[in-house]
């Protein structure tokens, strides 16, 4: 179960197959805990955060893969109301990817810092219907076995969860 305390992102998701698209609305971020009586989870030293959602379609390496929304600054309650689009998505993408939507908090000097994710298995949606979530974040989910590539095609090489456990969370995953 995800841990409340990081905050719920409130999203939509359209697959328009007529024109090969993938729709997603990001619309806001909200955390309905006490502590911080609402909000994401404060991540820099003002109390405050300057969060981001980056979008990563797995699996996949490529930067046509990821998709980011502007940043808003000094916020807990985020409200981005942006949709970003990902072209050329086919029925077979459709049955196989699943689209990550990590939030972070970008710092100027520092590296920026991973919030939650949540993870959508594409098969889910319906073509042409608006899916809406509101997703509670997660830690970054452990990854037993990672996806490497090459001209022949996908590897798959497994990986300890302990690298994953034990690394720096943000640095591979919330870089600008």
């Amino acid at each position: 179960m995800a841990e409340a305390t990081l905050g719920t992102l409130d999203f939509s998701l359209l697959y328009d197959q007529e024109n090969n698209a993938l729709h997603c609305t990001i619309n806001k971020a909200k955390l309905p805990v006490p502590r911080y009586k609402k909000g994401l989870k404060p991540m820099d030293y003002n109390g405050l955060s300057d969060p981001y959602v980056k979008l990563h379609l797995l699996p996949g390496a490529s930067k046509a893969n990821k998709l980011r929304t502007k940043t808003l600054h000094n916020t807990l309650n985020p409200v981005w109301s942006e949709t970003l689009t990902y072209y050329g998505i086919t029925d077979e993408d459709m049955v196989r990817k699943t689209l990550r939507i990590s939030v972070c908090d970008e710092d100027k000097f520092r590296h920026n810092e991973f919030i939650g994710e949540t993870r959508i298995p594409l098969k889910k949606l319906k073509p042409n219907q608006t899916k809406n979530f509101n997703n509670c974040l997660e830690k970054q989910l452990p990854v037993s076995v990672s996806h490497m590539y090459s001209r022949e095609g996908i590897h798959m090489l497994p990986i300890p969860e302990w690298i994953f456990l034990s690394s720096p969370i943000c640095h591979g995953s919330c870089v600008r």
